[in-house]
Formats: structure tokens, C-alpha cells, sequence
């Protein structure tokens, strides 16, 4: 039994003087810079509308130009209930009181995509690199809802958002 000790004991001692004292990795990063600015200004006029009528911004002076101002990146949109009297929920349908519906074109109008539900991101283009292409024209199209409890201005918040792809 001393014998089988002293040979594990040896092979021990093997391994730990044949470890290797060092190792190196080495690392790389490249920093993302997801950055992006609207004009003219970031404003949107809808005007008065009548309900269940859909309004774009598409022709009226009030299409949305966004430019990538950083790395590639995926653009989210997503937009708020209104405030100012009675809350619009925003909402896929109108056919409800008090439900409104916003959409968003990267088509210039030709197609829109439906923002789902207050505060919930869409993804309005996936793919948005860098250098000459980085302008993206933003058209918006508000439904007002079939029926209203009330008929005074409302606002909302459309957020653009810059994401890594």
C-alpha cells in the first residue's frame, strides 16, 4: 500500500511540475454606437378628423425623415394612448369607443404596418446600415375611433428607437 502512495504521489508532483505557469487570450470589442435624429422637428399635424377616418402623413408635409446617425442598427417604433380629455386607447381596431389606430410606413405609404397596443415595440425596419443609405422617410396614419366620448384634441408619443440588429 506505501508503494501504491508513493507512485500516485509521484505522478502528482509530474503534473504539477509540467503545468504550463501561464496562458494568454486575446480579446477584441468594437463599440456600438446606436444613434439615430428625426426631422423636420419630430412634429405631426393630423388636424381635425372625423371619427373612424384614417389620416396620413404621407403628402401633407409631415412624413418623418430619420437618419441613422451611428452603427447599423434595427428600427423599433411604438406609440402612447392619447391624452387630452377622454384617453384614445390605441389599439389594432378602432371599432371600439374610444379605440384609435396608428400605423407606420417605410414604403412612402404604399404599406403600413399597425402599432398593437400602447407602449409595445414594432419593428419597422430590420436592417438599417450605416454610410449612404442611412435615411429612412417615416410615414404615420392615424384612424380615429368609430365612436368618441368626446371631441377635444388629443396627443400622443411616437418613440423611435435605435437597436442593435
Amino acid at each position: 500500500m506505501l508503494f501504491i502512495v508513493a507512485i500516485i504521489g509521484s505522478l502528482l508532483a509530474w503534473q504539477i511540475t509540467n503545468a504550463a505557469a501561464t496562458a494568454t487570450v486575446t480579446a477584441s470589442v468594437t463599440a456600438t454606437n446606436l444613434s439615430l435624429s428625426v426631422s423636420p422637428g419630430g412634429t405631426i399635424a393630423f388636424g381635425s378628423v372625423a371619427l373612424n377616418t384614417a389620416s396620413t402623413t404621407v403628402g401633407n408635409g409631415y412624413n418623418q425623415t430619420v437618419t441613422n446617425d451611428g452603427s447599423a442598427m434595427k428600427l423599433n417604433v411604438k406609440a402612447l394612448d392619447t391624452t387630452g380629455g377622454t384617453t384614445w386607447v390605441l389599439n389594432t381596431s378602432n371599432a371600439t369607443l374610444d379605440n384609435y389606430m396608428m400605423e407606420v410606413s417605410t414604403t412612402t405609404g404604399s404599406a403600413y404596418m399597425k402599432l398593437p397596443s400602447t407602449n409595445t415595440n414594432i419593428t419597422a425596419s430590420s436592417s438599417w446600415p450605416t454610410g449612404a443609405s442611412n435615411t429612412q422617410l417615416l410615414g404615420f396614419r392615424l384612424t380615429t375611433p368609430n365612436t368618441s366620448t368626446d371631441f377635444v384634441q388629443k396627443s400622443t408619443t411616437i418613440t423611435l428607437t435605435a437597436v442593435a440588429p
